[in-house]
């Protein structure tokens, strides 16, 4: 049982709180201007003058649509790298005053580079904290072609609900899963992580950062309480089970959240590591298989996980590529989790933000309260049966 006094004295780590601070201090002191195209170039240009030696040359910015948090633009640059000239198309990611998630663009750099090989992730070049060089903390990587859902599909919010029907499923769910696979068994340990701290394998640390983190953001961004939410955090806070074997968590591992060729049905990309962290596998599992994701095929009612592989295939593939054991306990315990997380984003700080006109992205961040209503329904039926 956990008491009161042991979930007050959670922290999250320094590098969150860091991140936390920065966007109350935003709060009432600024809004959202969207940036223009010249000012971005310039501020891109001076950005690159500081880290590209010799000449360069920046063409063809513009804006890229897609996702639930960051603002992006695509621009072609023409340098010298290793004595070879070459032109290279990249991506800048921008944080808007007011995200979804608040998280350090440092955080996410340093494990996209770390993964460079490992499995496929776009390649990162450049990330900064400093709102002085590129107008808000940010991250440039290279532009990766392929596409987030089939041609025929339905385009939706931040890839939510993205299906690939029955032709498309047997090709990219078995890359989906072994890429999950080959990412919790891959040993990170001799990495240097400066903006993670390190959890400790046989003990709570991880999940423990993690709860205070979402806790705290509910407590900055919701509008009123709640009471599933209070029951929730209780019920998160008591159950609470050791990591077994730390693994890198990608965080938000779904359908919608990574590129694919659909010519030839090789994934190209896995998208979207802001909320990567050190942590227990289950996270990742419990959330590609939550029901807001899933789809269940239209001819015979069969659900599948993120829309690409049923529920036992899914296990079974993961234990077989990663060596690793699956706990169903585990899996239930990281499913509220994840609900919870969803919530407080969805019922919290997306509103938040739109009220506090912090976003680009009002419109949607107050459309997809819905979705957070659908989970605290979820997590009443689970935790309100004791």
């Amino acid at each position: 049982m956990t008491t009161p006094s042991t979930r007050a004295a959670a922290r999250v780590e320094s590098t969150i709180d860091a991140v936390l601070r920065r966007k109350m201090q935003r709060r009432g002191a600024m809004i959202h201007e969207q940036p223009a195209i010249d000012a971005v170039s310039e501020r891109l240009r001076e950005f690159l003058s500081q880290r590209i030696d010799g000449e360069f040359l920046i063409e063809g910015i513009g804006r890229l649509a897609g996702g639930a948090s960051k603002e992006q633009f695509v621009f072609d640059l023409g340098w010298v790298r290793n004595g070879q000239r070459r032109r290279d198309r990249m991506v800048l990611r921008m944080d808007p005053p007011g995200s979804m998630v608040e998280t350090p663009r440092l955080r996410e750099f340093e494990v996209l580079t770390m993964l460079d090989g490992v499995v496929p992730v776009p390649r990162v070049f450049w990330a900064t904290e400093d709102p002085a060089e590129l107008g808000a903390p940010s991250m440039i990587c290279g532009y990766v072609p392929g596409s987030a859902s089939a041609k025929a599909a339905v385009k939706t919010a931040s890839g939510l609900g993205t299906v690939y029907g029955a032709a498309l499923r047997p090709v990219l769910g078995p890359q989906f899963v072994r890429h999950l696979a080959e990412l919790h068994r891959f040993d990170w340990t001799p990495h240097d992580l400066p903006s993670f701290e390190r959890p400790r394998a046989g003990t709570t640390d991880a999940i423990d950062w993690r709860l205070a983190a979402t806790d705290r953001a509910w407590q900055e961004d919701s509008f009123e309480a709640h009471p599933v939410i209070a029951l929730t955090q209780r019920w998160l806070w008591e159950r609470r089970p050791p990591v077994d074997h730390v693994s890198v968590i990608h965080g938000d591992y779904r359908n919608g959240n990574f590129l694919f060729d659909e010519d030839d049905g090789t994934i190209t990309a896995l998208l979207d590591w802001e909320l990567t962290y050190l942590g227990d596998r289950h996270h990742d599992l419990a959330y590609a298989m939550m029901e807001g994701w899933g789809e269940h095929d239209p001819a015979t009612g069969q659900f599948y996980c993120s829309a690409l592989v049923t529920r036992d295939d899914m296990i079974a593939e993961y234990e077989k590529v990663s060596g690793l054991p699956v706990d169903s306990a585990r899996l239930e315990y990281y499913t509220v989790l994840n609900m919870y997380w969803a919530a407080v984003a969805l019922v919290g700080t997306g509103p938040r933000n739109a009220a506090e006109r912090l976003t680009h992205l009002d419109s949607m961040q107050t459309f997809l309260g819905g979705l957070g209503a659908f989970y605290l329904d979820q997590l009443l039926a689970i935790v309100g049966k004791d």
